[in-house]
Parts: structure tokens; sequence; C-alpha cells
């Protein structure tokens, strides 16, 4: 899920309004998502939630994040998608903006959302997604590695300079085969694991905004970040080539070649595939002396306005996103449910010895990546002109300074043809 999304260029117009939520009878109703690392859950809750409305079928879609915008795209533009389906922040705004999206009626279920993982979904005072829960921006560890090079597993605060130095000593041959310290490919610094740095660094935001005009805000903490992630790669060289992120990145990790992972805490379901894999939560480390700030992703189920099954759709999609037995087997899974604080128990009984205490001690100070522009119309195209001149500096093709510079011109551009879209 590192990829920024692509600009999205089909449109679908005049949303309709959602009718009352009681299922119809002997409905079918399609759900598309992209996380094939939930893919065992996600089936466990669709099978749970047919128990409990037996007249609704859910055809269940699961579409590789790669093209998923594509079709999604496409989809809209034909005028028939999934009845319900995962939505992003990054494309959110365009699709509400431009009618793709039904007003949900949660009902009772509403009262059980998070608030502050339910507000950038909230437009002109209605409801158009329902938070899934916060994917949380964390840090991984081998602690067979860690053993075996004599570094201590880090189990209460670190900070960079600690990362750096495990990274170091985690870095050799083994077998003929590279063993690498940290994944520092997947750090670039307007994604969301980068991004996770430079809030802990100081970070305000990557756009200011003001009086309706935005500007890029490159700053200090956002050059100072680049510099130290790039660095891992061109300078301390413990992290494989930036062609190695990905999916690759975390083939490495489960391979046990691999010492420090930053990750989405979505991950626990690919490793627990891996039984040999000895693995841990560690905290999230601190930039500069002062707690951290990492990021965490909202992602929400919408119901798109061409959906021919609304009434159904929103009961799934409350169920889903409301109910205790879902929010249970989430947690349950070891994933981080909507309501992550009132399933503790659960969640931590189901990632027992992983220190997974640190990922919900992190939640409060978290951040929402890119939440305070949300409302900027056009914010994937912003976002993409950052990635690829900063691409350039992570394939080592440019300077970061002139990565930096080039973005900031490129981005005034488009943020000078910006225009608000209402909340």
């Amino acid at each position: 899920m590192l990829t920024r999304s692509l600009t999205i260029t089909a449109l679908l117009l005049g949303a309709a309004a959602l009718p009352g939520t009681g299922a119809l009878a002997a409905t079918t109703i399609t759900y598309g998502t992209w996380d094939e690392t939930r893919q065992a859950t996600d089936r466990q809750l669709i099978a749970a939630f047919q128990k409990a409305y037996p007249d609704i079928t859910v055809k269940y879609t699961l579409v590789p994040w790669d093209v998923y915008w594509q079709k999604l795209a496409a989809m809209t533009a034909g005028g028939r998608t999934f009845d319900a389906l995962w939505m992003n922040l990054d494309n959110f705004p365009f699709y509400q903006s431009q009618g793709a999206l039904s007003p949900l009626n949660m009902g009772e279920g509403a009262a059980r959302m998070p608030a502050k993982l339910a507000a950038p979904y909230r437009v002109g005072g209605q409801l158009y997604g329902a938070p899934l829960g916060p994917q949380a921006v964390t840090f991984y560890v081998n602690r067979a590695l860690f053993r075996e090079r004599g570094v201590p597993i880090p189990t209460s605060a670190w900070s960079w300079n600690d990362v750096v130095t495990a990274a170091r000593k985690l870095t050799f041959t083994k077998n003929g085969r590279s063993v690498y310290g940290i994944n520092a490919g997947d750090l670039q610094t307007d994604l969301e694991y980068g991004m996770s740095l430079y809030y802990s660094q100081g970070g305000t935001g990557i756009i200011k905004g003001a009086g309706g005009r935005f500007t890029p805000n490159l700053d200090a903490p956002f050059t100072k970040t680049a510099a130290q992630t790039l660095a891992l790669i061109y300078k301390d060289k413990v992290a494989p080539p930036p062609t190695v992120t990905g999916r690759q990145g975390y083939q490495l990790f489960l391979a046990g070649q691999m010492g420090i992972y930053v990750e989405g805490s979505w991950s626990v379901g690919t490793w627990k595939q891996e039984p040999a894999l000895d693995w841990a939560f560690a905290p999230f480390p601190s930039m500069n002396g002062t707690p951290p700030r990492p990021v965490y992703s909202a992602h929400a189920l919408v119901i798109p306005s061409a959906s021919t099954q609304k009434q159904s759709a929103q009961t799934f999609v409350t169920w889903m996103t409301t109910s205790p037995q879902a929010q249970g087997i989430v947690a349950a899974a070891g994933l981080l449910p909507p309501q992550a604080e009132v399933y503790r128990a659960a969640y931590l009984g189901a990632l027992k010895n992983r220190n997974a205490q640190t990922v919900l001690a992190q939640l409060p100070r978290s951040v929402i990546i890119n939440d305070d522009v949300r409302h900027i119309n056009n914010l994937p195209e912003v976002l993409n002109v950052l990635n690829q001149q900063l691409n350039l500096a992570w394939t080592n093709n440019t300077t970061l300074e002139q990565a930096v510079a080039a973005a900031e011109k490129s981005m005034a551009g488009l943020l000078r043809q910006s225009r608000v879209i209402g909340r």
C-alpha cells in the first residue's frame, strides 16, 4: 500500500440518497477491497455477517492495490461498481466531490464510531465513509537476528540513533545471502512510512493553507528526515537499494534477511503465515528527543452512488464497522478494530509476547496523514508530482536538494489552481 494513488479522471455525477437501513429480502451485494493481508479475516467477517443476515449474500472481491484504483475508476465511469468498497483518504475527496458516493446512515452504530477516524469522511454535515479502524505504521523486529548479532531488543523508548546503530550491526552476510538492517527504500518521505518519521521530527504538514490559498511546505523537518533515510541506503549501506521495496521488502523480512521492518499494523496476518519468523513490534522511535507522532491510515467502507443494493450494502457497512461481533473478530485476528482501546484485551491476547502494547501506546499521538489538506480538490495530483521528484533522489538520479526544489515548483503551480471542496 505504499505507492501514491493514481489521478482519477473518470467521473460519475449525481449521488443518490440512501434509503433506510433495513435489508431487502434475498439480495446479493458485491464487496471490493485491496487488502490481501486481511483476506482470511474478511472471509471470517462475511461468514459471521451472513449468519446474522441470512437474506444478504456477500460476494467478496480482492483487487490488488496496483490496479484497484484504475479498476474502480473504470467501473465508476461505466455506472456499475461494487455495492460496498474500501476507500482511502487520498481518493475520497475526488469521488465524493463528483457525487460518486452515497451518504451513509449508520443508525445507532454512529455512536460507536471514533470521531477522529470518521471526521475526514464528513462533508456538509453528512457521513460518506465508515472507518475500518486505524491502520498504524509500526516498527517490526526480527528477534532471532537481534539476539544473533548481540543487539538489545527494543521494548521501551528508543531513538533514531539507536535504530541506525542497530541497523549497522544487523547488516551482514549469512550463508552467502545479504541480511539488511532496515527497509529504508520504503521510507521515502512523502509516503506514509516516511511521513511518520517526518511528523515525529516536528513536521507540521507538507502543504500550508491560509484563506483558501495553498503553498508547499517542504520545510527543514522534511529535508532532514529525507536526508536521514537516504543515508541508510547510500551512506550507512544498511538497507537494500530502493528497487527492493514493497512486496520484496517484506519477503526479505519473512525470509529472515532483514532485522528491522517499517510496515503497517495490518501485516500481522502475513507474519502469522511464517511460523519460523520470530517477530515482535518495537516502539516507534523518537526522532528528536520528543515523543514520536507516527501516521495511521483511516481507511473506510463506502457505498457508491451506482450501487443497486444500497439498503443491503448499508446493513453490511454498519455491521462491519460498528458491531461488537465484527470488532471482536478483527481484534482476535491481531488487527486494530475501529474501537481499538475497547477491544484492547482481545487484541493483546491475539498477539501474546509480541510487544503489541507499543502499538496501542502510540495511537493517541498518531497523525492521519495530510488530514489538514484533505479538502483540496487536486490533492492526488499535488502529491503525485512530489512523489515523482523524490523518486529521482531515492534512485540516486538527482540530489535531494534538486528534487525538493523541483517538487516545490511543481506543487506550487498545481496549488495555485486548487479549490476547496466544501465540508
